[in-house]
């Protein structure tokens, strides 16, 4: 049995991940995705069972890393970016939320500007077949904490009573086609526009409530 290389199977997902997110799913094959990881395809075969398995690993990688940014900064002290979502209207228990869910957006926009491939890979994985209930229900797990946030935010009337789906595509959606547009807009999209639409964001999940 030839031994199995953690190194070589990381260069993999890498390989995969930007291939698929130059080119696509369907012109990235198998024999295209072992030459950028300077492999064989023979060697590929000994980490994954085909493409598909192959697409679903990467897809695994990826979400882990961008849950895992969402999560450090939900779970952080708060820092100056908080000051921006600061109201004296709100209750104590919305502003945390709301400056917490403000570090995770600007967290997420950072990451993104930094590994565009990531959120190209990721928005093309979740709009095509490969998608499964199984890797639903995974990144769910994973994003546990932040998603029971969001169900203790309806809970105590912070946030509306929708689907929770709901809340996560008003809220982070967004932050996908922000940064695919930004490469197109002239002038490029700044930091002001990021700010104002996560106040978009959170004000489409947010119940309103009477000014005191």
């Amino acid at each position: 049995m030839r031994h199995r290389d953690e190194h070589k199977q990381q260069a993999l997902l890498e390989a995969t991940l930007h291939e698929v997110a130059e080119h696509g799913f369907a012109v990235t094959s198998v024999a295209r995705i072992a030459r950028a990881a300077g492999m064989s395809p023979g060697t590929l075969y000994l980490y994954y069972r085909d493409k598909d398995d192959l697409l679903e690993a990467t897809f695994s990688e990826v979400s882990r890393r961008i849950i895992e940014v969402a999560l450090d900064a939900f779970e952080a002290e708060p820092d100056a970016q908080v000051s921006r979502v600061t109201s004296p209207a709100m209750s104590p228990a919305a502003w945390q939320l709301k400056s917490a869910l403000c570090r995770v957006w600007h967290a997420l926009v950072m990451l993104g500007r930094r590994q565009p491939a990531l959120f190209r890979f990721h928005d093309q994985f979740l709009h095509s077949s490969h998608m499964r209930d199984a890797l639903k229900v995974a990144n769910q797990e994973r994003a546990a904490p932040l998603l029971e946030a969001f169900a203790q935010g309806q809970r105590t009337g912070i946030l509306k009573q929708i689907d929770i789906a709901l809340i996560e595509v008003f809220m982070f959606r967004s932050i996908y086609s922000l940064l695919q547009g930004s490469g197109c807009q002239v002038p490029a999209i700044s930091d002001a526009c990021f700010d104002q639409a996560f106040e978009m964001a959170w004000d489409a999940i947010a119940l309103r409530h009477p000014a005191p």
